[in-house]
């Protein structure tokens, strides 16, 4: 009995067996199955009825305007065999009673038909004898027209033809014309007639008044009840339109697809639906050519009527209003009702509940209610899923955030000792604020420590310790073998992370007497590329305290140091090459002046300009000069100020330049002044030093070369001997020159004399007098 009664509970049963019981309701609703077949089936016969009524009226307007231009050739057979129009063309001065009575036999043809409006009658050279017209106005007789159409005749007659039909464009109207030899008996072309087809002809055609479409029960829709337009083309690259006005818009979109034109010319006459765009869309079109009656082999117009099928939904849907449409959409209505309250109670609010108990988990709210867990449907497991996936989710979100403070931790103290390496110039500095940063941000850490490898890489020197420990290890200087059985010589002769997890297990573990409460000990190696420069040491007092997280940031942290130590190492060395060359060119600039005045044969280089007040100011120009700063003296009794300037010249003081200024004129500007006048004494001084050496040495390389020019040719020696002698003496002009050669035996070697000069036993000398 229980079993029957949760079988008949709609919350216990399947997702699947509810859908099908509301979607095999709905199909059992047989007004609505019957309504969307009547309204397919209504649609279709509507459509093909539409079809078959489009093909009927437009093949009937198609053959109407091709017979009524047939008629058109046939009234102007009969005419141009008239003896009067043969007279007037024949004659070669024709009377003017003949152009009357052929105007008269024109305008009576005009009056007993409408098929035509215009009649005109052109000689063999193309000019007008008679003309007749229905039109109101005068006659048309522009040469050019009468040009025009009799070119086109003289065409047809070359292709054996003595009819011809022309359409063209004359001043925004579209004209119809066609043109028929006059011949004489003998068969002789005389003149051509012309006529203008009477347009309102196709407009007549080119509105489908007849266009009906039947609807079940026998009922049918008038055609102003139903959209539609039709138009006339012609063939070419420039086409004639012909249309009425109120439907020029319309056409112009219809072309400029030009589907059923296309179809048209090529020959694929019939009814088809096809697309225009998006206005007006799709549409039903009926297509078809109209052969030139002179020429049937030649397409004279493409007749095409276009009716847009958007226009027909209201028309189709006509009979299937009334009583019957109500009734179906209240039935429809009343069912939908059920399904939806049914689908509401059973799925929509338990699966509402579940959101929104979804939505509290991720604000962390954690005691939002859920549909029952003891539902025995879909909805029941997943409402016990979600119970126990909040359950871990829960315990995940409080394991993460534990995890993330230990990584913000960690972060911390990278950046901390990211900055120590990189604002730090002193290695000792550094290294000493680098340990003292790890035993601050790692709880587990009680004692950390740096080593470095020596210069010949034998032995790995503590360098930075923490601790009274670490200060006992530092005064003892100790230092561990790179290799040897121990966590820092492992790690700086391995080159790898020594980690010992338990140093009571560690073989390679060496106590420290210092740090007795060690339960585990990590070095890392501090490299530089691939050589190693130290090692980074850490301890704690737990066992095995160092997870994988830790040991990576750890890693990191040593290789930051490894990179603040080079740096800090290379800083240093920048530092002194800097100084020494900065030395290096002082004594340069010392020694290149020393040099100069020497070669001046004077003590000192001095210059005076201005009043001489006769004031002693050595005392003020040696104070300058050792002090390297501006001095300031005592006013005299002149009125004036001295001041003496250090002349430097890359830091190195060359003398001093002094100065009597107006007490009163006397300011910081003038001082300023002062000192970057000197400064640019400076560089002018030794600029023009180093132009007097630079002309010096281009005179000596000359002389040089002037006395190597003389000594080549010579081939004897005493000649190039002599040639020396007095060359020599000329460019030193030395009063006496002396060249001596000494010959030395097998055994005999040269001895040094006091200026570095070998002697040996004179053989033959050559002297020289100036």
């Amino acid at each position: 009995m229980n079993a029957i009664v949760r079988t008949l509970q709609l919350s216990d049963w399947p997702l699947a067996a509810k859908f099908t019981a509301a979607f095999v309701t709905a199909l059992l609703i047989p007004t609505l199955v019957i309504g969307v077949i009547s309204q397919n089936l209504f649609q279709t016969a509507g459509v093909e009825a539409l079809r078959a009524d489009l093909n009927q009226d437009g093949s009937y307007h198609a053959e109407n305007i091709q017979k009524e231009m047939t008629q058109v050739l046939g009234t102007m057979s009969q005419l141009a065999g008239q003896d009067a129009l043969v007279t007037l063309l024949r004659a070669d001065s024709p009377m003017a009673d003949d152009v009357t009575q052929a105007a008269s036999l024109m305008q009576g043809t005009l009056t007993v038909t409408d098929l035509m409006v215009r009649l005109r009658l052109i000689d063999t050279s193309g000019n007008l004898e008679a003309s007749a017209s229905d039109i109101d106005g005068p006659v048309q007789n522009v040469s050019a027209n009468n040009r025009l159409l009799f070119d086109q005749a003289e065409n047809a007659l070359v292709q054996g033809r003595f009819q011809s039909a022309l359409v063209y464009d004359d001043s925004g109207t579209t004209l119809v014309e066609f043109s028929y030899a006059v011949r004489d008996t003998q068969g002789n072309v005389l003149g051509f007639l012309v006529a203008t087809f009477n347009n309102a002809l196709l407009l007549d055609n080119l509105v489908a008044d007849n266009l009906t479409i039947l609807r079940p029960e026998g009922r049918s829709v008038s055609a102003s009840q139903i959209p539609y337009y039709s138009y006339l083309i012609t063939p070419g690259d420039r086409p004639i339109r012909f249309n009425r006005v109120e439907f020029s818009q319309v056409v112009e979109r219809s072309l400029s697809y030009r589907t059923a034109v296309d179809r048209a010319f090529g020959e694929q006459n019939g009814v088809s639906q096809y697309t225009l765009g998006t206005d007006p869309g799709e549409v039903m079109g009926f297509y078809t050519t109209i052969p030139d009656p002179t020429n049937q082999a030649q397409a004279l117009f493409a007749y095409v009527v276009e009716v847009p099928l958007s226009g027909l939904s209201a028309p189709l849907l006509g009979g299937f209003g009334g009583p019957r449409l109500f009734v179906l959409g209240l039935g429809l209505l009343s069912i939908v009702g059920v399904l939806v309250a049914f689908f509401h109670q059973s799925i929509t609010r338990p699966l509402t509940t579940l959101r929104q108990a979804v939505q509290g988990a991720a604000h962390g709210n954690y005691e939002h209610s859920v549909p029952s867990a003891q539902r025995a449907d879909e909805i029941g497991e997943l409402s016990a899923a979600f119970v126990d996936m909040r359950a871990q989710m829960q315990t995940l979100i409080g394991d993460l955030e534990a995890r993330i403070a230990a990584r913000a931790r960690d972060i911390s103290a990278t950046q901390d000792v990211s900055r120590v390496a990189a604002t730090q110039r002193n290695l000792q500095n550094l290294l000493d604020q680098v340990v003292e940063l790890v035993v601050e941000k790692f709880p587990s850490i009680y004692h950390a420590q740096v080593f470095l490898v020596d210069v010949d890489g034998r032995r790995a020197t503590l360098r930075a310790s923490t601790g009274q420990a670490g200060q006992l290890l530092l005064l003892r200087g100790h230092a561990l073998t790179v290799g040897s059985v121990s966590v820092i010589g492992q790690a700086t002769g391995q080159g790898e992370r020594i980690l010992v997890r338990n140093t009571a297990a560690s073989p390679i573990h060496s106590p420290n007497e210092f740090l007795p409460e060690t339960r585990a000990e990590m070095a890392i190696p501090l490299r530089i590329g691939s050589r190693v420069i130290g090692a980074l040491d850490v301890q704690s007092k737990q066992v095995n305290p160092f997870d994988e997280d830790e040991i990576s940031i750890l890693q990191t942290l040593a290789d930051q140091v490894a990179v603040g130590i080079e740096n800090a190492r290379l800083y240093q060395e920048s530092t002194q090459r800097v100084t020494e060359i900065d030395r290096a060119n002082r004594q340069a600039t010392v020694r290149a002046w020393q040099e100069f005045i020497y070669g001046q044969r004077q003590q000192e280089l001095s210059s005076q300009s201005g009043r001489i007040t006769g004031e002693d100011l050595s005392g003020l120009r040696r104070r300058a000069v050792e002090e390297s700063r501006i001095v300031i003296g005592e006013p005299t009794s002149h009125g004036t100020t001295p001041i003496a300037v250090p002349i430097q010249l890359r830091g190195q003081i060359l003398g001093a330049v002094e100065w009597e200024i107006p007490s009163g004129e006397l300011n910081e500007n003038k001082l300023q002044l002062a000192q970057e006048l000197a400064g640019r004494l400076a560089v002018s001084l030794d600029n023009a030093r180093l132009i007097q050496e630079s002309r010096r040495n281009a005179e000596r390389e000359r002389v040089v070369n002037a006395i190597s020019a003389k000594l080549t040719p010579q081939t004897e020696i005493s000649e190039i001997l002599q040639t020396a002698v007095r060359e020599v003496g000329q460019a030193l002009r030395a009063p006496q020159v002396s060249i001596r050669l000494h010959r030395l035996t097998p055994d005999e070697k040269p001895a040094a004399s006091s200026n570095g000069s070998a002697k040996t036993i004179p053989s033959k000398s050559l002297q020289g007098q100036e």
